[in-house]
C-alpha cells in the first residue's frame, strides 16, 4: 500500500542563484538554464529507449535536477524519483578519510544546491512529481509497484549497482538502464574499477559492459532488448551512452 507520507514536501526555492543545475533546462520564465554537467535535450526518446511512458507509474533513480522526471512526465507518466538524504549526501569511494574532507564539505553545499534546482524546476514547470529521500538500496515498500524503473547514468556512482538493480526489479516491470559505453569492456559479462590512489575518482566507482547487466536481468528473469547506443553531450563533449531495456518473462 502506498504510503503519501513518505514523500518530501516541496521546498520553495525562489533564487536560481541557489540552484546546481546537472542538467540544462528550459523552464518557463526563464528560458534556458544551462547545465554543469548534462544537455541532453533533443534526445530524451533515444536515452529513455523509445519506451512509452504515457498513463506509466514510473520509479526513477537519482533525479538529480529533474531533467528526466519532467520528461516523462510531459510524455504522459506518474514519476516518483529517489534521491539521496542531506545524512548520506553521495556513495563515496573510500579514500582515506583525510583525502575526502576536503570533498565532504564543498559536495555538502553541492548537493543542497542540486536539490533546490529539482524543487526550483518542479515549480516552474507546476510538476506533480513525487520525490523520497531515502536508500536506493532499500526502497520501502510504501513506494508501492511501478511499471518502469529508470536508472539514467547513476549506477556508475553506486557501491553496489546490482544491489539497485534487484530492488528496482521487485518493484517494477520494466527496467531502463542507461550508462556509458566503453567497447573496451564488449563481449564479457564485467565491470571495472574507476577508482586508483593516484586519480582521485571518489564520485564514480564503475565502468561496465552491456552484458555486466543483461546477463544480470537473465538472472533476475528479464527478457532484454539488444542495447542501443547514443550521443550525448556531457560538459560539451559528446559521450556515447547505452540503453537497455528490460521486461520481466
Amino acid at each position: 500500500m502506498i504510503d503519501e507520507k513518505i514523500f518530501a514536501t516541496p521546498r520553495k526555492v525562489e533564487d536560481v542563484a541557489d540552484c546546481y543545475f546537472y542538467h540544462t533546462m528550459e523552464l518557463p520564465g526563464r528560458g534556458v538554464i544551462e547545465g554543469r554537467d548534462w544537455d541532453l535535450r533533443g534526445r530524451v526518446d533515444e536515452y529513455l529507449g523509445n519506451v512509452d511512458f504515457a498513463d506509466q507509474r514510473v520509479l526513477e533513480i537519482g533525479p538529480a535536477s529533474g531533467f528526466l522526471t519532467f520528461e516523462m512526465e510531459k510524455r504522459g507518466a506518474d514519476v516518483i524519483s529517489v534521491e539521496v538524504t542531506d545524512e548520506h549526501g553521495w556513495d563515496f569511494v573510500p579514500y582515506p578519510e583525510a583525502r575526502l574532507e576536503e570533498v565532504f564539505g564543498p559536495r555538502r553545499i553541492v548537493m543542497q544546491q542540486l536539490k533546490n534546482s529539482y524543487w526550483f524546476s518542479h515549480a516552474a514547470l507546476q510538476s506533480k512529481a513525487k520525490l523520497y529521500y531515502g536508500d536506493a538500496y532499500n526502497l520501502p515498500a510504501a513506494l508501492g509497484e511501478f511499471d518502469i524503473a529508470v536508472m539514467g547514468a547513476v549506477l556508475l556512482h553506486c557501491r553496489d549497482p546490482l544491489r539497485i538493480i534487484e530492488e528496482c526489479g521487485k518493484r517494477a516491470k520494466t527496467l531502463i538502464i542507461v550508462d556509458k559505453f566503453h567497447p573496451d569492456l564488449e563481449g564479457a559479462p564485467v565491470c571495472r574499477l574507476v577508482a586508483t590512489a593516484e586519480n582521485f575518482t571518489w564520485h564514480t566507482w564503475w565502468h561496465f559492459s552491456t552484458q555486466f547487466f543483461t546477463q544480470f536481468l537473465a538472472v533476475m528473469g528479464f527478457a532484454t532488448s539488444e542495447p542501443t547506443t547514443h550521443e550525448q553531450v556531457h560538459r560539451g563533449r559528446a559521450h556515447t551512452l547505452f540503453t537497455i531495456i528490460a521486461r520481466r518473462d
